[in-house]
């Protein structure tokens, strides 16, 4: 199997974390949504590999925030999960500039010592320091560009996570990340047909796009339905990714309870059928020991980061950071008051 592929998770291993991995296979699979095919992907320059470039912090040191001191959590473990706007397996390629866009990105922070667990969910037009890489991948400046488009450079692959994670951490002032999952957005559809469909309440006009959605009814959500509900942004309320984010948790927490009634065997059909879609550095081990922590651990609620969206000159969406809603989000995922 190439290096670039997943490491599945062993039998043994799936076994003992049982229905406690599904936690992880719910974040892991509900985040690979795709970008609807009305927005215009971002030209970027030829470049011949990604890096994984971050401004590390040396040893954290203590903060302090609105007047008050706040000290670093210690034993934190830090994750990026992806969906990528790319159909079919995940491969590899050589231009270098065709890895598609992480047009979902949410980073799970487990603090070990408080037992918690906390999704920051980041809004994929966040405009931030993105690296813009020479023909023999060198580093030959940063751009301000859409966070989502970090993962374009690269081979599609490891190259292309590793500078997505770079510009996380750098939008973060350097916190570590200690891996990532990178689904493309086919393995959605496969999730949701193996638990039988999703309920949802359909909150918005989808009539345009398929008349079987319906607003103000409830329905199973099936296939391609699944990826309509959680993708689509033009036509579909005010068109800005935040309200396509609010469907996204929606869908989560249905899929969330659909994963709850299946049999313990179940995460592993689904960690296996969604695995030629996945791209990730986490080991089987590592996997089944943060499915376990997921389910012991307190989960707290979702946390994002507000701003303001707009266009540029060329019309391509953009989310202008609130920089003390970033710092706050900073604090609240890894400090804590002394």
């Amino acid at each position: 199997m190439s290096s670039y592929r997943n490491r599945r998770i062993r039998r043994s291993d799936g076994i003992k974390a049982a229905v406690v991995v599904a936690a992880v296979i719910i974040v892991l699979v509900s985040i690979a949504i795709g970008l609807d095919q009305w927005q215009q992907s971002q030209a970027l320059p030829v470049s011949a590999e990604a890096t994984n470039e971050v401004v590390t912090e040396a040893e954290p040191e203590p903060i302090e925030y609105n007047g008050i001191m706040y000290t670093p959590r210690p034993q934190l473990e830090t994750y990026l999960l992806m969906g990528i706007d790319v159909e079919g397996p995940a491969k590899g390629n050589r231009s270098y500039s065709g890895g598609g866009q992480a047009d979902v990105q949410l980073l799970l922070v487990v603090d070990n010592t408080n037992q918690t667990w906390q999704v920051l969910q980041i809004n994929r037009d966040s405009m931030v320091e993105v690296q813009v890489l020479g023909m023999t991948g060198e580093v030959l400046q940063t751009q301000t560009a859409q966070i989502a488009t970090a993962h374009a450079y690269g081979d599609g692959t490891e190259r292309s996570c590793r500078n997505a994670v770079a510009a996380v951490s750098n939008m973060l002032g350097g916190k570590t990340i200690d891996g990532y999952v990178a689904l493309n957005m086919d393995a959605v559809a496969i999730l949701n047909d193996m638990v039988g469909g999703v309920p949802v309440t359909i909150t918005s006009d989808f009539t345009d796009i398929d008349p079987s959605l319906q607003e103000g009814e409830t329905i199973t959500l099936q296939g391609q339905q699944a990826l309509v509900f959680v993708r689509s942004r033009k036509g579909v309320d005010d068109e800005t990714n935040l309200s396509r984010m609010e469907r996204q948790r929606q869908y989560l927490a249905a899929l969330e309870e659909k994963m709850a009634q299946q049999d313990e065997e179940f995460v592993i059909r689904a960690y296996d059928a969604v695995s030629d879609y996945m791209v990730t550095d986490m080991g089987s081990g590592t996997v089944a020991e943060l499915g376990e922590k997921m389910k012991t651990y307190e989960e707290l609620p979702f946390l994002t980061i507000a701003g303001e969206s707009g266009t540029d000159e060329e019309g391509s969406a953009t989310y202008t950071l609130d920089q003390d809603s970033l710092q706050q989000a900073i604090v609240s995922l890894f400090y804590e008051r002394t």
